[in-house]
Order: C-alpha cells, then sequence, then structure tokens
C-alpha cells in the first residue's frame, strides 16, 4: 500500500499509477481495474479515475487518477475496494507501491508552485 507523506502540495492530489500485468495476466489485471475504477468513482473526494492501456503494450496500465486533496487520497487507500484491488495486483501485476506517481501541475509559465523547486 502507497505511503501518503505530509509533504505533498495542498489542493488537488494528481497521480498517475504505472501497473504491468504478469505475462498471461492480463485479462485478470484489466478486469480487476474495471471493478476497481466503478468503485473509486463513487467515492465522494474523486475528482476524476481514469485507467488506461498502452498501445504498444497492451500489459501496461496506466490510472490517471485525482482527488480532491490529500485527504481524500488517504480515505481512497483506505476503502475495502481498495484493499481488494491490491490483494489482485499481488496477483496479477508486477508493480508494487513505486509504481504510483503523485503529480504537480505547471503553472501557466511551466513553473512549479511556489513550495518546489527545480
Amino acid at each position: 500500500m502507497p505511503q501518503v507523506g505530509d509533504d505533498l502540495p495542498p489542493g488537488e492530489r494528481p497521480m498517475v499509477a504505472v501497473l504491468r500485468a504478469v505475462p498471461g495476466h492480463e485479462a485478470q489485471l484489466a478486469a480487476a481495474i474495471a471493478t476497481l475504477t466503478t468503485a473509486v468513482r463513487q467515492e465522494r473526494g474523486c475528482v476524476e479515475f481514469r485507467p488506461f492501456t498502452d498501445v504498444a503494450n497492451p500489459g501496461v496500465f496506466y490510472l490517471y487518477e485525482i482527488y480532491a486533496d490529500t485527504d481524500a487520497f488517504r480515505v481512497h487507500l483506505a476503502t475495502g475496494h481498495v484493499a481488494h484491488f491490491f490483494t489482485e495486483l499481488a496477483q496479477h501485476s508486477t508493480a508494487d507501491a513505486t509504481a504510483l506517481v503523485q503529480l504537480v501541475e505547471l503553472d501557466a509559465r511551466g513553473g512549479l508552485p511556489a513550495q518546489l523547486t527545480w
């Protein structure tokens, strides 16, 4: 399970998870992602949850997620559907918690928010 630090910027919490299916488990991982997607989209703090697959590598999946804030992301991680998904992930994916990349939106000039530096 990913750890959520206190050093994340305030506001919406965008991220992307990169998941690679164990060879031969692509369909099972895709089904687990579909089930997760339905549940997560019902969460109060979910702003957006969109699953994608790589056209060139159909066994690689990208989950683009935005939560209202860090607390909403913490609530998300504590749900039963996420716990169940992580059991499926252990069986059908080579990914672990490091597959989750926290994002921050660049400002209109292409710069980082004030609390971050290059």
